[in-house]
């Protein structure tokens, strides 16, 4: 099924969205602190718990939200991605995968 998609390209356009919305944002990539914000409102959204809470249509907030969606979309082109292609992360990609790392390892932890 990979050969229908071209995850290198995915994940350039992926990134570009993530850097993008960032800078809307006035994310700052080396400050982890801001970044696990991020990753922990991406992580309790994909665990469902924010359900219940109206979305947001415009502004700072939706564009978090639009951030959250990307890393979720981040890490799946990273598990689907040939270590082969020609796509070496940036430092916007390679901040928020660290953080995430280390936020999963948390919650798996206990």
């Amino acid at each position: 099924m990979s050969s229908f998609i071209n995850y290198s390209l995915t994940a350039r356009d992926t990134e570009r969205a993530i850097v993008r919305a960032g800078l809307a944002l006035g994310l700052d990539w080396r400050d982890e602190s801001a970044l696990r914000s991020v990753v922990k409102e991406a992580l309790d959204r994909r665990q469902g718990l924010h359900r219940g809470t109206e979305l947001p249509r415009q502004g700072a907030a939706r564009l978090r939200l639009n951030l959250c969606a990307l890393l979720v979309l981040m890490r799946r082109i990273e598990l689907a991605l040939d270590p082969a292609s020609d796509y070496a992360p940036g430092p916007s990609w390679q901040a928020l995968s660290r953080v995430l790392d280390q936020e999963l390892a948390g919650r798996l932890a206990g």
